[in-house]
């Protein structure tokens, strides 16, 4: 379960107890980014749910999020400055730089906008993601499994994720 599913839940268990006697429970204001998944307001709505259960949100975009122009370009730079490392980790927090850092890396096929297939050899760059929303784009869109997804999105549970992938790979 990811964290949104985890927190919508939560929401529903509580914002119910808060609310028992009213048969219709005010609406939640949901301040959002522009980019997001829909897991929250979907199940806090959900139809199937008794209606004394469900729970009206209304999403207002407060925030927008995009790529630095100058990322892909900034990325590769840092790269070919760490081309000659035993090992380098790229830690992703968000969807949005993915499909950058993936051609970065030389690994996105320009045609089918998928990754290519990884070649032989030692691998020397490994990917982590701060949570399972960033690890299934990756997924999704690119056909690429990142090497860690942090168990708690927080820079404390990725690099226990680095680390214990480390130990298994050692």
């Amino acid at each position: 379960m990811g964290n949104g599913e985890a927190l919508a839940h939560y929401m529903l268990e509580h914002y119910t107890s808060w609310y028992s006697s009213h048969t219709v429970k005010p609406s939640l204001l949901f301040l959002v980014g522009d980019t997001r998944r829909d897991i929250i307001p979907k199940t806090l709505m959900n139809p199937d749910l008794p209606s004394d259960k469900r729970i009206q949100v209304d999403e207002l975009v407060v925030y927008g999020t995009g790529v630095m122009e100058s990322f892909e370009q900034d990325f590769e730079k840092r790269l070919h400055a760490t081309k000659n490392e035993d090992e380098r980790w790229v830690v992703v927090f968000s969807p949005t730089g993915c499909e950058a850092m993936l051609r970065a890396l030389g690994i996105l096929d320009g045609e089918t906008g998928r990754v290519k297939k990884e070649e032989d050899g030692k691998r020397r760059t490994y990917i982590a993601t701060i949570g399972p929303t960033t690890r299934d784009y990756l997924n999704n869109e690119f056909g690429f499994e990142p090497d860690v997804c942090a168990i708690k999105p927080s820079p404390e549970g990725v690099e226990a994720g680095i680390l214990g992938f480390i130990r298994n790979h050692s």
